[in-house]
């Protein structure tokens, strides 16, 4: 296969993953326990990232978090511009740290670079909650602790079920991390 082959294959790659990630984000905003929904939806990204490494990771990250703003999953959700690039670009495209699993492409790896991802995101989430969501912080409740019991508890959940997921499918399914050599 030639060079501008392999860019076409992992162009294609990201574009899939990203709308995959977008169509489990659509299917499983249902799911909730309590007042927090909990999601697998970072999996397909995390899978690229680890694939392909972090540049694409990133890229589909990116184009996951358009498809949020396009198809106006992302309407109503933001307050202010700093707020909505948190919580929109620079929270979806960090899940392409992931991708630092990819030179080594063992379960120990992409367990834990799976998790500083994700960790990553919410931390971004955890901000901008403090900063710009803190308002809604019941009396007396320092906003700070608010974003924290918002974006952790959901954090801890997505957690559970990502990392979950990507062990099980590198267990059964181990060439989803691992590209094909050609």
């Amino acid at each position: 296969m030639t060079r501008s082959n392999d860019k076409l294959v992992v162009m294609m790659e990201i574009a899939i993953l990203a709308a995959l990630s977008m169509g489990i984000d659509w299917i499983d905003s249902a799911f909730k326990i309590g007042p927090y929904s909990f999601s697998f939806s970072m999996v397909p990204i995390l899978i690229l990232a680890i694939r392909r490494g972090v540049g694409a990771g990133v890229l589909g990250g990116l184009i996951w978090a358009i498809l949020q703003i396009v198809t106006g999953d992302a309407a109503g959700n933001y307050i202010h511009p700093v707020q909505f690039i948190l919580e929109y670009p620079l929270a979806f495209g960090i899940l392409g740290v992931a991708g630092l699993a990819s030179k080594y492409k063992n379960l120990v790896s992409i367990v834990a670079f799976s998790f500083l991802a994700i960790l990553l995101r919410y931390t971004m989430h955890f901000f901008a909650g403090w900063i710009f969501w803190g308002i809604y912080a019941p009396e007396g409740q320092p906003a700070w602790l608010y974003s924290l019991i918002a974006n952790g508890t959901t954090f801890l959940i997505n957690t559970t079920v990502c990392i979950a997921l990507v062990i099980i499918l590198f267990s059964v399914a181990k060439r989803l991390f691992v590209p094909e050599e050609r």
